[in-house]
């Protein structure tokens, strides 16, 4: 399993727990931080995760600071423990509510909201064969701070495994400087 491949299957484990927003989240639209934590029960990416803590722990910072800034700049990497992001939120985004994926391969039910706690299930199915299942709960702390957590399986034609994402958000600025927003592809 490639490096790619890995941040997929956990940004697609990930970004559910981000389109639980029910309906129209009550946050700040700008600059947020996400910190992402992974963890999983598949002895390969497992161990996979570990080599690349490694090769990072053996870089040198200039390398290190390259490496991230490769990623766009917007990425702090810690192998072996969280990852963090920064991403711009926008009003339309807000007002559309974090719905999943939009061209129907995710989709999300026994939604519930009580306070500023919802709970949800979610399923995603790849074009290749693949498909995830799982539950997650979003907590909206405040219009400034989030946490989020989804627990799913991961079933493709070449493995099958569980994943345990936690994610904190917290808002940094109105002015998302040189981050751009993410939009769902085109349908």
């Amino acid at each position: 399993m490639n490096a790619r491949h890995r941040l997929l299957i956990a940004c697609a484990v990930a970004l559910p727990a981000v389109a639980a927003h029910a309906q129209q989240p009550h946050i700040r639209p700008g600059l947020w931080e996400n910190t992402v934590s992974v963890k999983s029960d598949n002895a390969q990416m497992n161990a996979a995760m570990e080599q690349m803590k490694q090769r990072m722990a053996a870089l040198r910072p200039e390398q290190r600071v390259a490496m991230e800034k490769a990623m766009g700049g917007h990425a702090s990497m810690n192998p072996g423990g969280p990852t963090t992001m920064r991403v711009c939120v926008t009003k339309e985004q807000i007002a559309r509510g974090f719905h999943p994926e939009e061209r129907g391969h995710c989709s999300r039910t026994n939604v519930s909201t009580s306070g500023n706690v919802t709970r949800f299930d979610v399923a995603c199915q790849s074009e290749r064969g693949g498909n995830i299942t799982g539950h997650g709960v979003y907590t909206e702390l405040s219009d400034t701070a989030y946490t989020a957590s989804t627990s799913a399986d991961v079933a493709s034609p070449k493995m099958t495994m569980h994943i345990q994402n936690d994610m904190s958000g917290k808002f940094i600025s109105s002015d998302c400087g040189d981050v751009k927003p993410i939009e769902a592809p085109a349908k």
